[in-house]
């Protein structure tokens, strides 16, 4: 039996978590550097969140230090905790649910995460919309700065919780952002990108393997790997 591996990221691909996030990341910043901080539209879809804060202390500190960028996790992650399972906006993308159920009944499927969000929060996030079930191994925010280092080491805990080498062949990353495409690619991994609330001619640009609006309609594993 020839074992395959899919790995998610989280944000507009298996769900949408509203504006909490982003208001209390921007918050948390805003807090340690004394300054009031707005996020650039767009510019932080698909990239780690060590690479916003680092990004965001480079735009504000002119010497930023570790110092602020711990002082930032960590406060963020405090709030998350706080906040996120009492907000009322977000959904899961149409289908995710049922589709995730029908992979776990493959026996040939193993499943993973790559994300941008750090771990603590990823979980605050799927634990709310009770998706973390379906989760033990995956590549988190707090382990890399760039997406295609973060994909390297989500295959790597992969490999080592299922105790199964992957081909690049047997290897799919959906997203639903060009850093996700790009960083598939990157690795020659599929692509599958997500468009429910992204723009669908943006994700055409990065020539995604496959493009699906929503998992509403998909029957299986299989299509992915055609």
């Amino acid at each position: 039996m020839t074992r395959k591996l899919i790995l998610f990221d989280i944000d507009g691909t298996l769900l949408y978590a509203g504006k909490t996030p982003s208001e209390v990341f921007a918050e948390s910043i805003g807090f340690i550097i004394g300054k009031t901080v707005e996020f650039p539209k767009q510019i932080f879809f698909g990239r780690t969140d060590t690479f916003i804060i680092r990004e965001m202390l480079r735009q504000h500190l002119a010497t930023p230090a570790d110092g602020e960028y711990h002082r930032i996790r960590e406060h963020f992650i405090h709030s998350m905790k706080e906040r996120f399972p009492h907000s009322d906006d977000g959904f899961l993308i149409p289908g995710v649910r049922e589709y995730l159920d029908t992979l776990k009944n493959e026996s040939d499927i193993h499943l993973g995460l790559v994300t941008g969000n750090f771990k603590e929060t990823a979980f605050v996030k799927l634990s709310r919309f009770g998706l973390d079930e379906y989760f033990e191994t995956g590549g988190f925010g707090d382990e890399a700065e760039d997406r295609q280092e973060l994909l390297r080491q989500a295959v790597e805990k992969a490999t080592r919780h299922y105790g199964k080498c992957f081909s690049s062949e047997q290897i799919v990353v959906i997203g639903d952002t060009l850093h996700d495409i790009h960083s598939a690619h990157h690795w020659g991994y599929r692509s599958v990108a997500v468009s429910h609330i992204r723009n669908k001619d943006t994700l055409l640009e990065g020539k995604p393997d496959i493009l699906i609006e929503n998992y509403m309609g998909l029957k299986g594993s299989q299509c992915l790997f055609e």
